[in-house]
């Protein structure tokens, strides 16, 4: 299977140019974090928290699964081999299979389409989600394997999981048991600690983080969103700037060359992230009335 996806990705090799580079490279970041984080934070605090709530679940259990798939497997990028190389290795952490941007952005991007009932969305999570996959196989990040693995657990969660959550009375429940299902992974991912198991770790903390700020918003904070319009764009800046700072602050501090701290210091960040943008933010806002 391997040496027909290898000169798949050889003959992808062939065809690359400045131009083609550059166009896969920002293809290829609708499927990392910051978009997410950006889209979120657009759709929190300019229209509704409770769908955000909905598929910031989804998209970050699905990763959880995701990186739980890769820390199994184990299955080295194509361009350990020598035999390709890799355009933006940088953006391509952990394992190989299954591909972690294609199924992120397959996940949110069908679960908005599947909540709000729009065919439009679903035709653009389509084709974006197939162009995000051949964008990790043209820069070199992945195996067909992978791309076609991810979409398609993406678009399971999506389904499935929007089925579920309508389902379960109550959600934090269905959080709580989430972070109980992937803890054994946790612990046992620390015996065996290797640095490819960071980004394992920090979807656990975004899942924390989800599992905890919920009711701290909802019982102390009951933001409104009956506001003006300047108003909201006005927490859309504001919540963006802070996200990124905090972010990159957390990052810079919270550090450790000890490898199984590092990692409980990484799920610390996103935990921390989380809270602070999705609970403690709202509350500032409240408190200064805007």
């Amino acid at each position: 299977m391997f040496s027909v996806e290898f000169e798949f990705l050889k003959a992808l090799e062939q065809i690359r140019s400045g131009f083609l580079n550059t166009v896969f490279e920002c293809v290829t970041m609708l499927g990392e974090e910051a978009v997410a984080i950006l889209i979120m934070a657009v759709l929190y605090f300019l229209y509704d928290k409770k769908p955000v709530y909905r598929i910031f679940f989804l998209t970050v259990t699905s990763l959880s699964v995701n990186h739980v798939i890769k820390n199994f497997v184990k299955l080295p990028r194509p361009f350990f081999s020598g035999k390709v190389s890799c355009v933006r290795p940088d953006t391509a952490t952990g394992y190989s299979f299954p591909s972690g941007h294609t199924q992120n952005f397959a996940t949110w991007s069908f679960a908005f389409a599947v909540y709000f009932k729009k065919h439009w969305m679903t035709a653009l999570a389509c084709l974006f989600t197939a162009l995000i996959a051949f964008s990790r196989m043209y820069l070199g990040a992945h195996y067909p394997v992978d791309v076609m693995v991810g979409a398609l657990l993406g678009l399971l969660f999506a389904i499935a999981g929007n089925a579920l959550y309508d389902k379960v009375e109550n959600k934090n429940h269905l959080r709580l048991g989430t972070v109980l299902v992937l803890l054994p992974f946790a612990i046992y991912f620390l015996f065996r600690p290797d640095p490819l198991y960071a980004d394992f770790y920090k979807c656990y903390g975004l899942q924390l983080g989800i599992f905890c700020v919920v009711p701290f918003e909802e019982k102390l904070v009951q933001l409104s969103f009956d506001c003006t319009l300047r108003k909201k764009l006005l927490r859309v800046f504001l919540g963006v700037v802070l996200a990124f700072a905090v972010k990159a602050l957390l990052k810079k501090f919270l550090i450790c060359p000890l490898l199984p701290v590092a990692l409980v210091l990484d799920c610390l960040r996103y935990f921390l992230l989380t809270f602070s943008i999705l609970g403690l933010y709202p509350l500032c806002l409240k408190k200064l009335n805007l």
